[in-house]
């Protein structure tokens, strides 16, 4: 792991330091070029190149009649939780289903004027492909974290893409968490290919309307890639932290919560920033401390970044510009420095909001924009798994209230026809 120190002391200081300190994570050509080779060899054939990707990325033998796992297999991983395991997994599904009942859109409908009533009504996705992280580790949170939500939306057919463990399934857990959700289907199959396959479809791998979930830089590059043949929720690649801190916190509680979200990938990101030096210095030490005496491999692998900003001022522009997947205001005064933040995926405010408690129980899905997205990108929602339609009712009064006008604006356009559509109802 490296840290390394950047300053800011001006305005123009700042697009310069998140450039930097963002400069390893855009996806590089050759990225690009194996994900597109992944991509067509799905569309073209299907199942087969499942198989044959399975085998090549995984390490593991599949038939291509055995790509979807039986629900009686995640019945069972359910069932054989031990007690404590399955309280953990049940709080934080209902949490979560708390949660995103509370920010579902309700349909509405208003007469706005004499004759004329709009409105929207919301209608769930008939298929929502989600995509569960493999790797290093298991994520049965993520799959509450993102398939709770398409249930609750009404999503008519939930399917999971999870990578296959070296025994050909995944994670038991993984398996258990899907089984809460329920009603939903699990492919054994990760990566690049099972974006392809959720967003082109093949002979198991049913097509979906979007593809959700978090993923490595090639998933998170596949999803880019497709996003103009299936929705895509957002860019949720490698994990993220940035912790603002001015000493009046242990800095042992956000130096803890930046080398947890180092964990996850090669390529997650930790900053910390503050106005003074010897804080700065101090939690370097903190790092430093915390990783001593762990086992090798233990070590998260990311790097972390101490920026020094001459003002409160300039920390909320820079924190604002570089839009972090996770936010923590590490102050005890967190709550006032709020209204000032515009640009990140969840805001944790003060010391005892640890990010680990919003990655598994605290209700909003972990599921959140990471490289800098967050100034344009919301975190994902139940909302995501649904369409919004626009309603528009005239009456005659209404009609006869608003043609002039309408007829008026066609004629400016020279749009003939729009102004007889309107003229033929005078008769």
């Amino acid at each position: 792991m490296m840290i390394s120190t950047f300053d800011v002391s001006r305005q123009e200081d700042i697009a310069p330091a998140v450039a930097r300190i963002r400069s390893t994570e855009a996806a590089g050509a050759g990225v690009e070029d194996e994900v597109r080779r992944v991509i067509d060899s799905v569309r073209e054939n299907g199942d087969a190149a499942l198989v044959e990707l399975t085998k090549r990325f995984d390490g593991v033998n599949l038939e291509p009649g055995r790509l979807e796992l039986p629900s009686t297999e995640t019945r069972a991983a359910l069932d054989a939780l031990d007690g404590p395991t399955r309280e953990a997994l049940g709080k934080a599904a209902e949490r979560i289903a708390s949660f995103a009942r509370e920010g579902l859109s309700s349909d509405w409908k208003r007469e706005v004027a004499p004759g004329l009533t709009v409105g929207q009504v919301h209608r769930p996705l008939d298929t929502a492909g989600i995509y569960v992280p493999g790797g290093r580790f298991p994520y049965p949170s993520t799959v509450l974290m993102t398939g709770i939500l398409a249930r609750e939306a009404g999503v008519g057919e939930i399917v999971f893409c999870v990578p296959p463990s070296d025994g050909g399934s995944p994670n038991a857990t993984t398996l258990a968490a899907a089984a809460l959700v329920g009603g939903c289907r699990v492919f054994r199959v990760g990566g690049a290919q099972a974006v392809a396959a959720m967003a082109y479809g093949t002979g198991s791998v049913p097509r979906c309307r979007i593809i959700a979930g978090p993923g490595n830089i090639y998933v998170a590059t596949a999803k880019r890639m497709l996003s103009d043949v299936v929705s895509t929720d957002l860019e949720a690649g490698p994990s993220e932290v940035a912790v603002y801190v001015d000493g009046s916190v242990d800095l042992s509680f956000p130096a803890a919560d930046m080398l947890a979200q180092l964990e996850h990938d090669p390529l997650s990101l930790a900053v910390m920033v503050c106005e003074q030096p010897d804080v700065l210095d101090a939690a370097a030490g903190v790092i430093s401390g915390l990783l001593e005496g762990l086992d090798e491999g233990t070590a998260t692998a990311g790097d972390v970044a101490l920026v020094r900003c001459g003002t409160r001022e300039l920390s909320l522009g820079f924190l604002n510009e570089l839009a972090p997947e996770h936010l923590e205001l590490m102050v005890e005064s967190a709550v006032e420095l709020l209204p000032g933040v515009t640009s990140a995926g969840c805001v944790f405010l003060g010391p005892m909001s640890a990010v680990a408690l919003g990655d598994y129980v605290s209700g909003p899905s972990h599921v959140l924009p990471t490289g800098g997205t967050a100034a344009r990108l919301s975190g994902l929602r139940c909302d995501d798994f649904r369409r919004t339609m626009n309603v528009i009712s005239y009456t005659e009064e209404g009609f006869e209230a608003d043609a002039p006008e309408a007829r008026l604006l066609a004629g400016l356009e020279g749009l003939r026809f729009h102004a007889l559509s309107l003229d033929i109802r005078n008769r």
